[in-house]
Parts: structure tokens; C-alpha cells; sequence
């Protein structure tokens, strides 16, 4: 190796750190002072985010789950169990703690059984009712993601995005697409960071779009971050080929041996036909123990093709 580059990789390293702890204290005087929060662009914000990122290999929790639908509200607890990028478990109970319901999610299946009397039966297959349910497209990283603690849809290496300040916080927003600017007719810098559930579609334009566009075109992503601790807050995506969006809140962070982890998630889903929240509190929760996905389909179940 050429001597003058031997020392660049550490030097990187040591830069990087150098650069979160400065933008962490500068921040903190900042706000102190009323003032507002660095301006910093998007891989710096990345930068920051993934030097303080959560890591774990093994999580176990209990979870306090409340629903709220068009259909009813509910309430139950879960025991959660994930292996990182391998299995996610969930055990569901209501508050009388009988075990209803049992699932088992890899990177490419669903299986899932209910022991509701009444309402016996199990499904075996890909994510596609699993997204049916949710009325939005989700895959194993996403639900990992979600119950992990990180940030839902993030690229960090391929993603394109603009960083932008919105009060104590730093705001990621995906690049739009051109049929996007089309559709709203303004570009990513005009708009503020909250502004996309407040757009009004003109309607001939949205459908002769729409007609010509893949979901995926119409999809705008932002994601927000602490201004000092870089926790991820909170992710937003708005589809604006199917009319709905998903935002994921988190809060209540505690630091730990492996960094900074929420303990209070919220997830909403807008739709046309109506919308659902659901909020969990983590109750007690352990890392870096391996732990078995005990799953067994119960005999004489009816099996169905969908939750």
C-alpha cells in the first residue's frame, strides 16, 4: 500500500465520529440558545444516524398492543421474538393471557394460525395477505424494521434525498420523481417537510398520470431524525397512486449498552375507506439472547388464504 494512504480508512472513521460529536454538542448549545439546529446535507445526517444506531442480532420483548379501526378498537398483549434478517415470532393474548393467535415470519414466507373458538384456522404463504391486511405493501425487512426500532424504508447507500430542518428535528426527504412534480405540480424544494398529507390532486392530471405511472413513481418517503441524538423519530409515506399513507412514530428512547432504543411505537394508515392506528408500549424487553420459534399447526384447522 502507498504509504500516504495507508492511514485514510482511519482517518475516515476518526472523522466521522469527530463530525456526530460536533454536530451532537453544537446543536445542544444551539437550541439551548433558541437558535435553530445546523444546517446539515443528507449524508451527513446519514452519517450521524448510523454512528449512533441501535445494533442488536437477537431481541425479545412484551408488548401492549391497542388497535384502532373502522371495524372496532382491541386490545391485547404480545411476546415478540426476532433473530435479525432470519425470523420474527409473536405470540398474541388478550388480557386474560390465553394464547389467540401464533406467528412466524421469514425473509420469503408468513405462517400464521388463529385459536379464536369459532375462528380456527391457519395460513401458510408469501407476504401478500399480510399486506392485503395492512393495506399497504410490506415485506420482512419492513416488519423487522417496524418492531426494531429503525428507520422503515431507508437506503441509505442508493437512497436519493434532501435534508432539511424542521424545528429540533433533521427531516430526510426522498427525491420526487418527475411524475410526482407532475401530479402536485411544485418540486421537492418548495415544500416543507409535513406539507404532502395536506396535497389536493388535480383530478384529470392525477388519472392520466396514474394510468401511465407504476405505484412506486407516485411515492414520496421522508423520514425524521433528533436534532442531537439523531434517534429515528418518525417515517412518513405517502402513496399517492393508491390514495394512502403510513406513518411510524417513535418515542420514549433508552439508552443501553447497544445504543438508544424506543420503547412507544405508533403506526398509522390512512386509506380512502377509512384509517387504523396502532400503539404498543414495550413492557420489558431483552437483546443478545438466541431464542426458539416453537410452530406447530394445530391438527383439524382450516387452512385459508388470507388473515
Amino acid at each position: 500500500m502507498i504509504p500516504v494512504f495507508r492511514n485514510i480508512v482511519p482517518c475516515l472513521i476518526l472523522g466521522a465520529v469527530i463530525v456526530t460529536g460536533f454536530s451532537s454538542c453544537s446543536n445542544e448549545k444551539r437550541l439551548a440558545k433558541g437558535k435553530p439546529l445546523r444546517n446539515l446535507n443528507a449524508n451527513q445526517v446519514l452519517a450521524n444516524f448510523e454512528a449512533a444506531e441501535f445494533q442488536w442480532d437477537w431481541i425479545g420483548m412484551k408488548i401492549s398492543v391497542d388497535v384502532e379501526s373502522p371495524e372496532g378498537n382491541q386490545s391485547f398483549k404480545a411476546t415478540v421474538r426476532m433473530a435479525k434478517d432470519s425470523a420474527i415470532w409473536m405470540s398474541i393474548s388478550p388480557a386474560l393471557g390465553v394464547e389467540v393467535a401464533r406467528i412466524l415470519l421469514s425473509p420469503d414466507s408468513v405462517q400464521f394460525f388463529s385459536k379464536i373458538p369459532g375462528n380456527k384456522f391457519f395460513y401458510t404463504g408469501n407476504y401478500d395477505a399480510l399486506s392485503e391486511w395492512a393495506d399497504n405493501p410490506l415485506e420482512f425487512v419492513d416488519v423487522q424494521a417496524i418492531l426494531g426500532g429503525k428507520p422503515m424504508g431507508l437506503d441509505a447507500e442508493n437512497g436519493k434525498y434532501i435534508a432539511r430542518t424542521d424545528v429540533q428535528r433533521y427531516a430526510l426527504v426522498g427525491r420526487y420523481k418527475r411524475q410526482v412534480k407532475r401530479v402536485i405540480g411544485i418540486n421537492d424544494n418548495a415544500l416543507t417537510p409535513q406539507d404532502s398529507l395536506n396535497i389536493q390532486l388535480p383530478t384529470r392530471r392525477y388519472e392520466r398520470l396514474r394510468n401511465r405511472a407504476d405505484d412506486e413513481d407516485l411515492l414520496i418517503q421522508r423520514h425524521w431524525f433528533d436534532g442531537i441524538t439523531f434517534d429515528p423519530l418518525q417515517d412518513q409515506f405517502n402513496d399517492l397512486y393508491h390514495q394512502r399513507s403510513l406513518t411510524l412514530n417513535r418515542s420514549e428512547f433508552e439508552e443501553s449498552d447497544n445504543g438508544r432504543f424506543p420503547r412507544a411505537f405508533e403506526v398509522l394508515i390512512r386509506t380512502m375507506d377509512g384509517d387504523l392506528k396502532m400503539e404498543w408500549d414495550i413492557s420489558r424487553i431483552r437483546f443478545g439472547r438466541p431464542y426458539d420459534f416453537p410452530f406447530t399447526i394445530p391438527e383439524n384447522y382450516e387452512q385459508r388464504t388470507g388473515f
